[in-house]
């Protein structure tokens, strides 16, 4: 009898060590991570950073698509280290502070690439203005959490960034590149 007990019970651990992995939900350590933007003024970089944004991320590496990614990014915390554009780009042509003070990001579909390459396709939420995206990110795990990493190119002017005399793309550049890098810790 103790032997069916106990060959029973081996058979749940087993049961439970091969079931499929779930998702882990993922925390964004603020002071590891950083979320920046390069525009072009006369096909010069003129980089900015947002100083306020978070990461909400359901990831299992191996099951991606069973995952979930969201941002929220606090608009009115973008520095492009000059006082005079700061104080710029807080107008309604740019980013419009005062309607818009947030972007959003949520993933619709989160598919591994190839190797730690996936990619997030979802809705961007800027400037009232809702646009699909795909994020391409990498992905590096360690003992003490994890890291994603990536870049995009966004067209500003599908989102109304640079609107009146700014609108044409031969002062201005076009494209806009979203740098990130996320360190990340399990929740809870």
């Amino acid at each position: 009898m103790k032997e069916i007990a106990g060959l029973l019970a081996l058979c749940g651990l087993l049961a439970f060590a091969l079931r499929p992995a779930h998702a882990a939900d993922w925390k964004m350590d603020p002071a590891g991570s950083r979320l920046e933007f390069i525009a072009t003024f006369e096909k010069t970089a003129a980089p900015g950073v947002f100083k306020e944004f978070d990461a909400r991320l359901r990831f299992d590496p191996e099951e991606a698509a069973a995952g979930s990614l969201d941002v929220t990014v606090k608009v009115t915390s973008a520095d492009m280290n000059i006082a005079d554009v700061n104080k710029e780009i807080r107008g309604k042509d740019w980013f419009d502070y005062a309607a818009f003070p947030r972007a959003e990001f949520h993933s619709t579909d989160l598919r591994r690439a190839e190797g730690n390459h996936y990619v997030a396709r979802g809705i961007l939420r800027l400037k009232g203005v809702k646009q699909p995206v795909e994020v391409p990110f990498t992905w590096t795990g360690s003992a003490d959490g994890a890291v994603m990493e990536g870049e995009l190119v966004l067209s500003r002017g599908a989102f109304g960034i640079g609107a009146g005399e700014w609108a044409a793309s031969d002062v201005i550049g076009a494209g806009v590149k979203v740098k990130f890098r996320v360190k990340l810790r399990k929740a809870g």
